[in-house]
């Protein structure tokens, strides 16, 4: 007996936690009765026309920010809020490690050049030197000839016993000397004209290593020039992420710059509303912190997807801005008039509707609703009317007082249990 009776309380137990776990907790709004405006209003957000993030291309210790004025008249490493111009370099790398690379590079290039000047000085002396014995080898080839016709006709002479044996002998050895001459000549032809062949291929490997040499000083003067961050743009300084001696990577952040000159503010409304926001619309917009200053700006972007979590399309209206009165994220209200009036009728937040199981066309919202002690959200099909600013009219499928689940929509199913948060 006692056994059936701990295995019903554990039972029970279980049960009541599974209950506990299944209670999805949500947020909800009143359906309220409004009555359309001429004008609506919607909260917006603004961002820069422009912003980039800054980041160092090579490593290293970070060792010069650059310097400004600043209020006080002295100078100062630069900070949010700084303006800076185009091509201004905020910040550079210790540069000593890549200068001894770069320096290295041009001691190898000059190395490599004087290579190649030594090797043309020795091949423009290999080609006077076969120059010159080329003439060398002519004179002793025209020498030859003359010796050889001498010889000739001594052997003639000698063979018909009219020369002496004395006289016959010198024009032979004048005959010889001067063959070897020759020989000697072309030896000294081929010898010189091999070194000025040796010289102009020690050229070409000179010049093939100079230009080795050429591209390491390419390379490495790359990484030297990227030690120093320029901001592409001017702006203002929006983050500052990094400080003297701080040691950064490849990819490393190191300012966040916006351009402000003209910004945008970004607001979401319903897909009803759409039709509404023609790209070229002048809009007011207006903010607390400068009360009766409007500013007025065209809508340059509908969004062509609604955002997964608030089910609203973002509409961006891009403002001039040239004293910088508009400052990314402030908050600022926007007056779009609607086309005609309707009558009071209920409306709910637009992050409390969504597609409903008609398909493309039809919407519904989770209504919850009291039964038997618990609160369940029921899924309720509904018929939409205009939007108005952050609520849309909704023409038939809820009723005044009615409480809709504005956050935690996506989540439940229904007839699903809630439990409703602050």
């Amino acid at each position: 007996m006692g056994g059936i009776l701990l295995f019903t309380s554990l039972l029970g137990a279980c049960q009541t936690a599974q209950a506990e776990k299944a209670t999805v907790p949500v947020k909800v709004a009143a359906v309220e009765m409004s009555s359309a405006r001429s004008e609506e209003r919607y909260s917006a957000t603004i961002i820069p026309r422009t912003q980039v993030e800054l980041a160092f291309k090579v490593g290293g210790y970070v060792e010069a920010l650059q310097r400004v004025r600043g209020v006080d008249g002295k100078t100062r490493d630069l900070q949010e809020g700084d303006r800076i111009g185009a091509g201004a370099v905020l910040a550079r790398v210790r540069q000593s490690d890549y200068q001894v690379k770069v320096k290295e590079a041009v001691s190898q290039a000059d190395e490599a050049k004087s290579g190649v000047d030594a090797s043309k000085a020795q091949y423009q002396e290999a080609l006077n030197g076969v120059a010159s014995s080329k003439a060398q080898l002519a004179e002793a080839e025209a020498s030859y000839e003359k010796a050889k016709l001498d010889f000739d006709r001594a052997q003639s002479l000698f063979d018909s016993q009219s020369m002496t044996k004395a006289s016959y002998d010198a024009a032979k050895a004048q005959y010889d000397v001067a063959a070897a001459k020759v020989s000697a000549a072309r030896s000294q032809v081929v010898m010189l004209q091999a070194r000025a062949d040796a010289a102009r291929w020690q050229i070409g490997v000179g010049e093939a290593r100079s230009s080795g040499a050429q591209a390491v000083i390419q390379e490495t003067t790359i990484p030297l020039h990227d030690t120093a961050l320029k901001s592409p743009l001017g702006g203002v300084v929006l983050e500052k992420k990094v400080e003297r001696g701080t040691l950064v990577s490849p990819g490393t952040t190191g300012f966040v710059v916006a351009d402000t000159s003209s910004v945008k503010a970004v607001f979401g409304v319903a897909d009803v509303a759409v039709p509404e926001m023609k790209l070229g619309r002048t809009l007011s917009v207006e903010t607390e912190s400068m009360p009766g200053k409007e500013f007025r700006g065209q809508i340059t972007a509908v969004f062509p997807a609604a955002d997964p979590k608030s089910r609203s399309f973002n509409v961006e209206v891009t403002i001039s801005n040239p004293d910088y009165m508009l400052r990314p994220n402030m908050i600022v209200s926007l007056k779009v008039g609607t086309q005609q009036a309707a009558a009071s009728q209920p409306v709910v937040p637009l992050n409390a509707v969504m597609k409903g199981k008609g398909g493309a066309e039809g919407y519904a919202v989770f209504v919850v609703a009291e039964e038997g002690g618990r609160q369940v959200a029921r899924l309720r099909e509904v018929k939409l009317g205009e939007a108005y600013g952050n609520t849309v009219a909704v023409i038939d499928g809820v009723k005044q007082g009615e409480r809709v689940i504005t956050t935690g929509g996506t989540i439940v199913t229904d007839g699903a249990e809630v439990k409703v948060i602050p």
